[in-house]
């Protein structure tokens, strides 16, 4: 779209917002072209001891007012510094007991109730701890007293941010609507959106309202994207006023491609009627390729990836998921928000089905679902939040008839206070590898056949690695257009943050991810490649690029030999038992050959391409970390020093029953082991490369007792029980 198709639709969209303010809104005064407020601030995630600054611009060079939601205190008037010509400035200084959360700047000019213009922005502190708030919960009959016990007992809980959710049901909507049917007036008690949003105001909690199309009538599907416009629209005009109104959520999801052009449409609109709202959707990841799409829409602030654990029990959806696929999921959001520094939000469910529901009485899922789920996505590194499906109601409104709900309660109040422990102080950053989803029109398959046995085996190993999806350029994002050049900006994140990139079993790349790699390695990367298939690609040779070349036979193997030990852990001469493996048979292009087959053909390959390296394993992740761990650990430690970081720990024992998680400090490192089995874990932590002539002890996060060593090496065996995790801290102590 040019810039002047471009401008002119935002002036036919204000120029419809301002039909819908004026006859869907009485009482409510449209903004002047004059009386526009524009607000900023300098950081969008900010830490405690740490300002924000605000930046106000208004065309009206007076009347300006603002207030700051802090979450789970309440709205709070902001002093504003005149910087003359209608720009203004306020100064927020975190101090170290502010609260976590979302912290929404409300502007205003005219009154208070009723603005004539309004502007929003906000940042974010700690985590973002969100519920969906269904509001067909609520009790009719006294629903202020009943909402007011749900907001105390979410807040107990460590909540601090609602998703007003199913705000329209077919009997009606639940707020004056002009659009859906609804018996509900403005100034009637029962307009549950204005009551949630003033108690919100008052308590300090953000809150998106969730947008369907209007439901109480069975609407074509070409004019369901009309409706949404008018909702959102109206809603904004009754409710823009309060400062605790952050945005809007999609109602709608999705779980393909299909539904990015949707959510650019949606969050265009919210924008255009203030760029200050956050837009936010909570997508199905069967198609990996939708983070990827999701990821560069440019108006879309918030991604909840859905992990369908306990919603893949369903008849209709057999894949039952075990709880460390929440890592997963959540893990591939969390990739894709990098591109823009989206809000990514993990993600829970605390309902069961079928075999997984406790009674027949209510959907509440037993204590080791939830508290599983919760651990696992405290494992996903660098993200902002969780949100639970749905506190609300799975937890809160069934406890007030059924005592045995009291475990689940306890499993979120439990997994809620382990997950604030591990990702304020072991997650927060992001891990250096990351196993790269490219772009591939059978990138669904590939996802459950080759990348999540892929990580599996990661699990087994001990090792934590980050999830990268392909991301296309902004301007070759729109379906049904293939994608043709790479990304550049991906390109240069990537070298920047010198990630090493793990692929999984990869045959071949689009030009798209050719490109990327080729460019990738010729500029310093390092890619890790499992086979059995080492990717061809369309703009290079890919003898020069991995070092190895296919001979079109397939052999069965049985051994792996080390010619040319990369690391401490073993040395040539060492021989690894494969069983009886049918292979690809490989040779050589000039590759340094680390290990070998019996036919001494190559089995594990290093290769200089350009200023990069390629490490090619041809056996695939599973059977390289069952059969030769330490080797496979020597590899990814040159990986990770090659692109400049710090091999930290090796993590030994157990299966792919655990989440990982580990981050280095100064002076040392922090480790969390998940264990996902019903069964006691016993692993062994060994720090890599400590000289014996310092002094390091561990510390127990949790309890904060220090741990006697077990070996010279300052290794430490370690017991987790089922179902649960230690979280450790290894330093130097003369640094105490």
């Amino acid at each position: 779209m040019n810039k002047h198709c471009k401008a002119k639709r935002k002036i036919l969209l204000k120029l419809v917002a301002a039909l819908v303010l004026t006859f869907c809104a009485p009482g409510f005064t449209v903004a002047a072209d004059n009386e526009s407020i524009d607000v900023s601030v300098s950081r969008s995630k900010a830490r405690r001891g740490e300002s924000v600054e605000i930046t106000i611009k208004a065309q009206n060079k007076k009347g300006v007012r603002a207030s700051l939601l802090k979450p789970t205190v309440g709205a709070e008037d902001l002093i504003l510094q005149s910087g003359g010509d209608g720009v203004y400035h306020a100064k927020i200084d975190l101090k170290e007991n502010a609260t976590d959360g979302l912290y929404v700047v409300h502007t205003w000019m005219g009154e208070k109730e009723n603005p004539t213009a309004v502007g929003k922005s906000s940042f974010r502190v700690g985590n973002i701890v969100a519920d969906f708030f269904v509001a067909n919960y609520l009790d009719k009959q006294k629903p202020a007293e009943d909402l007011d016990n749900y907001l105390r007992d979410f807040r107990a809980i460590g909540g601090n941010f609602l998703v007003a959710h199913n705000l329209i049901i077919p009997a009606g909507a639940f707020y004056p609507s002009k659009v859906a049917r609804t018996d509900v007036k403005r100034g009637d008690a029962n307009d549950f959106v204005e009551l949630i949003l003033s108690r919100a105001d008052r308590e300090g909690f953000g809150v998106l309202l969730s947008v369907s199309w209007d439901v109480t009538r069975s609407t074509p599907y070409k004019d369901r994207m009309k409706e949404i416009k008018a909702i959102i629209s109206e809603m904004y005009a009754l409710y823009r006023h309060h400062p605790s109104l952050a945005g809007f959520y999609s109602w709608q999801e999705g779980s393909g491609t299909y539904y990015a052009p949707f959510m650019r449409e949606f969050s265009e609109y919210v924008k255009d009627l203030d760029k200050g709202l956050l837009t936010a959707c909570a997508p199905h990841i069967d198609d990996p390729l939708l983070a990827s799409y999701l990821s560069v829409i440019e108006e879309l602030d918030i991604l909840i990836y859905q992990s369908a654990v306990m919603g893949s029990y369903r008849t209709d959806n057999r894949k039952k998921y075990p709880s460390r696929r929440v890592r997963d999921f959540s893990g591939l959001g969390a990739g894709a928000r990098r591109l823009q520094n989206k809000i990514t939000l993990t993600h829970v469910e605390l309902f069961g089905y079928l075999e997984k529901r406790q009674s027949p009485d209510h959907l509440a899922a037993s204590y080791e679902d939830i508290y599983g789920q919760i651990l696992s996505a405290a494992t996903v590194t660098d993200t902002d939040g969780i949100s639970l499906f749905t506190h609300n109601a799975i937890i809160y409104e069934p406890l007030k008839k059924f005592k045995q709900v009291q475990k689940s309660r306890d499993a979120v109040v439990d997994g809620l206070k382990a997950y604030q422990l591990i990702t304020s102080k072991i997650t927060d950053k992001r891990n250096p590898v990351a196993l790269y989803v490219p772009y591939s029109d059978f990138v669904i398959e590939r996802w459950n056949n080759y990348f999540l046995p892929a990580l599996d085996a990661f699990r087994a190993l001990g090792y934590p690695v980050d999830i990268l999806p392909y991301a296309p350029r902004m301007d070759e994002s729109i379906y049904p257009y293939y994608p043709i050049h790479h990304n550049p900006d991906v390109l240069e994140r990537l070298l920047k943050e010198r990630t090493v990139l793990v692929l999984a079993n990869v045959s071949g790349f689009q030009q798209t991810d050719s490109d990327l790699i080729k460019a990738f390695v010729e500029r310093g990367g390092v890619i890790v490649a499992f086979g059995p298939q080492i990717p061809m690609g369309r703009t290079y040779e890919r003898k020069e690029i991995f070092g190895v070349d296919e001979t079109l036979q397939t052999k069965t193997y049985s051994k792996v030999v080390v010619k040319d030990a990369t690391g401490d852990r073993v040395k040539a001469g060492s021989h690894f038992t494969l069983g009886e493996n049918q292979l690809p048979s490989w040779i050589t292009n000039n590759a340094r050959v680390i290990a070998t087959f019996e036919d001494n053909s190559p089995a594990v390959t290093l290769n200089k391409y350009g200023k990069g390296t390629v490490i090619t394993i041809i056996p695939n992740a599973e059977s390289a970390v069952q059969n030769m761990p330490e080797l496979v650990r020597d590899v990814m430690a040159h990986a990770v020093t090659s692109a400049g970081s710090k091999p930290l720990v090796d993590i030994i024992g157990g299966s792919e029953k655990k989440d990982v998680a580990v981050q280095e400090i100064p002076n040392g490192f922090r480790v969390a082991v998940v264990n996902h089995d019903s069964s006691e874990l016993e692993v062994v932590l060994r720090p890599v490369k400590i000289g014996t002539q310092r002094a390091f002890g561990w510390v127990d996060l949790v309890s904060a007792q220090k741990i006697a060593n077990t070996g010279e090496d300052f290794s430490l065996k370690l017991k987790i029980p089922g179902g649960g995790f230690r979280a450790l801290e290894f330093r130097e102590t003369s640094a105490d």
